[in-house]
């Protein structure tokens, strides 16, 4: 059976909470949508952050410092949250025996006996990011894997070491992000978002935009403000940080968007990358790296193209979609349709739900 026909089970004593970091904020991408779903599908969820910020939220979102408090008199039964070291630190163990650290991790968030004391299940997803790269000790997934009742992951890594994870694509707000049809025009207008670190492959990006003439702009979205000296191309456009309705326009007029993701000492994102898919949902025409080799969902040369990190490699397949691009809208089309099956927020909840109350 497709996990994604699961259905919720009615558990009228199950309470679930959800505990974040820095919450509710729009810009963390799909943890603030799969929690606005899980609101809207189990509305008597409660949430809880490490670090409160303002955006908004339809609820209640209270300080993680009220937890046990609440979690008491509210009679919760089950714990969900996202990324290792989350996870690891509500479980108190940021530590290995041989004292190796999860980064990010903080033994300041440590519930593991108030949870075992209200026989309360943790839940969580282990996405690349948050103490999650390919260097990981498999002796922190293990001990996530003993200590929670489900795990979610994107990853082989995380699928290897932990018997019995459930693989999930990261959600998409496919009814913000709607199919938009292109228009066959000059200039071919990219798009480039990410926050600014090593892994984005920013260098690669720029070596390619230089080496496009006049029929091609850039929109360059994310913190790159140290980075600008790299564009000797200077027809393009800097937004900074936009939020996900300020993206929405962006993405509806682009043809291309750019993934240049590398692995850095820090971090290998997740294939494809969150702001990939929401820029492939409105049909935009995805040249990706892929240095994960991740084949679970997407088809290459049907729903993308992929390249190699170089900037002669991006190019070339720039210029290969301006000599072909009719049959490269196609391509874009077949991967928003792909998101609209496999990365649709409402329903990916819908089945996590589902095995969270199994």
């Amino acid at each position: 059976m497709d996990l994604f026909d699961s259905q919720i089970q009615s558990h009228t004593n199950r309470r679930l909470a959800v505990i974040d970091t820095k919450f509710p904020w729009k810009l963390s991408g799909f943890r603030y949508w799969e929690n606005l779903n899980i609101f809207q599908q189990k509305p008597d969820t409660l949430f809880f952050a490490t670090e409160l910020h303002d955006d908004y939220f339809p609820c209640k979102v209270y300080p993680f410092s009220d937890f046990m408090k609440v979690a008491v008199s509210e009679g919760v039964t089950d714990v969900y949250c996202v990324f290792l070291n989350l996870t690891l630190s509500l479980l108190g163990h940021c530590f290995l025996p041989d004292g190796s650290y999860l980064p990010g991790a903080n033994p300041n968030l440590n519930i593991k006996p108030f949870l075992d004391e209200r026989n309360i299940h943790l839940h969580a997803t282990l996405y690349p990011g948050g103490g999650l790269d390919p260097w990981t000790k498999k002796e922190f997934l293990s001990i996530a894997g003993q200590h929670c009742s489900t795990v979610f992951t994107n990853i082989n890594e995380v699928m290897e070491a932990i018997v019995g994870s459930i693989y999930y694509p990261v959600v998409i707000n496919t009814d913000l992000y709607i199919f938009k049809h292109k228009k066959v025009e000059k200039p071919i207008q990219l798009t480039f978002c990410a926050f600014n670190a090593i892994r984005k492959g920013f260098p690669f990006m720029a070596d390619a935009f230089n080496r496009l003439t006049d029929d091609f702009h850039l929109n360059l979205i994310g913190d790159w403000e140290d980075q600008l000296h790299l564009l000797k191309n200077k027809n393009y456009t800097f937004y900074g940080l936009l939020s996900p309705e300020e993206l929405k326009p962006v993405y509806e007029r682009t043809h291309i968007f750019l993934n240049c993701s590398v692995p850095d000492r820090f971090a290998l994102d997740g294939f494809p990358t969150t702001a990939a898919v929401d820029a492939l949902s409105t049909g935009c025409i995805l040249v990706t790296t892929n240095p994960r080799n991740d084949r679970f969902i997407l088809e290459e040369g049907k729903d993308y193209f992929e390249v190699e990190p170089n900037g002669y490699a991006i190019s070339e397949r720039l210029f290969w979609i301006q000599n072909h691009f009719e049959e490269a809208l196609i391509v874009g089309k077949n991967g928003s349709d792909k998101v609209k099956s496999k990365f649709r927020a409402s329903q990916i909840v819908k089945s996590k739900l589902a095995n969270i109350f199994k």
